[in-house]
């Protein structure tokens, strides 16, 4: 039986009784995303295919603590995603370098980056982005982190922020905007 129409719930249940076929169909779905976010964070190619790996290690070993009452299974498989991301960019925060131009088609085209704020070589740099995060309001860079970084919805990220969701669009947009005019001054 195939499992290609179950759930991302359904599968993360068939995974924590030990189903790897269901762990297949997750990773068939994410590992994708998975490798958006780790290359958003910072991360080498290597890190990159470290960080997908051990977050389906991670999925598999820990599938029986997803509460499906508490979070939609996407928000719960990218929030493990972002803590491993999390942990390889401080692993690797001592050494410093820019962004790398993507690798493929697929790749490029899951960030959609302007040009505006690309080097020669295509790769943004981190300490740019770095400054243009912090042109953003305590509350702009809590949203785009939330929505950009954890990749949440944003009616799960106006809720896990306590704020409604027309304030939330509203402080994404205009962070957006910032983002954009200042990486657009080079």
């Amino acid at each position: 039986m195939s499992l290609e129409h179950f759930s991302d719930e359904a599968l993360l249940a068939l995974v924590a009784r030990g189903d790897e076929e269901a762990l297949r169909w997750l990773y068939r779905r994410y590992a994708g995303s998975v490798l958006a976010l780790a290359r958003r964070m910072g991360l080498d190619a290597a890190a990159r295919e470290d960080c997908v790996q051990e977050v389906f290690q991670r999925i598999w070993r820990g599938a029986a603590s997803f509460d499906p009452r508490k979070t939609q299974a996407r928000s719960w498989l990218l929030a493990v995603a972002h803590h491993m991301a999390v942990d390889l960019v401080r692993r690797d925060a001592s050494r410093p370098r820019a962004l790398e131009p993507a690798q493929d088609e697929e790749e490029a085209e899951a960030f959609d980056l302007p040009g505006p704020g690309l080097d020669e070589g295509g790769a943004l740099d981190r300490v740019r982005i770095q400054r243009a995060l912090a042109a953003l309001s305590p509350e702009e860079r809590s949203v785009i982190e939330v929505l950009y970084y954890q990749g949440y919805a944003h009616g799960e990220a106006a809720e896990r922020l306590g704020i409604p969701l027309g304030t939330l669009k509203t402080r994404a947009r205009r962070a957006l905007e910032k983002l954009r005019e200042v990486l657009g001054e080079a």
